[in-house]
């Protein structure tokens, strides 16, 4: 018998998500806490720890609050690492666009598509220069 060449459907949840590291804010969590099960993106679960912290310190259970707390620091880091992750694509996308930019402007600079002074029999002046010189005028 051969294994893993059935034509079965898949039955269940797709196992492949949160691969290759992607930045999905709107990734839905499932978290087993102490006492509770929550689910919901790292924003909600990390609130419903805090509230859980705070409602489990003020009837006492210290214990419990700190390990709320400790499951909503997890979800923080989460959120942090996110964040470290859009400001580094953001400033390679800077640095690209800067890139982009002093090639423009560097081909700018070379944009004579005339035909050359020795077939011309004269000073061939290329558009960026002609511009220069009527700035200067």
């Amino acid at each position: 018998m051969r294994h893993g060449t059935s034509n079965r459907r898949s039955r269940g949840r797709n196992n492949n998500r949160g691969k290759g590291g992607g930045n999905n804010r709107a990734q839905v969590f499932d978290s087993n806490g102490p006492e509770v099960r929550i689910r919901g993106t790292a924003h909600q679960i990390l609130e419903k720890y805090e509230a859980l912290a705070k409602d489990a310190r003020a009837t006492g259970d210290h214990v419990l609050a700190e390990s709320y707390l400790q499951h909503a620091e997890h979800y923080q880091r989460i959120i942090l690492m996110w964040d470290e992750q859009a400001a580094q694509n953001n400033a390679q996308n800077e640095d690209g666009e800067e890139t982009y930019n002093a090639k423009s402007a560097k081909k700018a600079d070379n944009d004579d598509l005339s035909l050359p002074a020795s077939i011309l029999g004269g000073a061939v002046k290329t558009s960026s220069q002609a511009a220069r010189e009527l700035e200067d005028a």
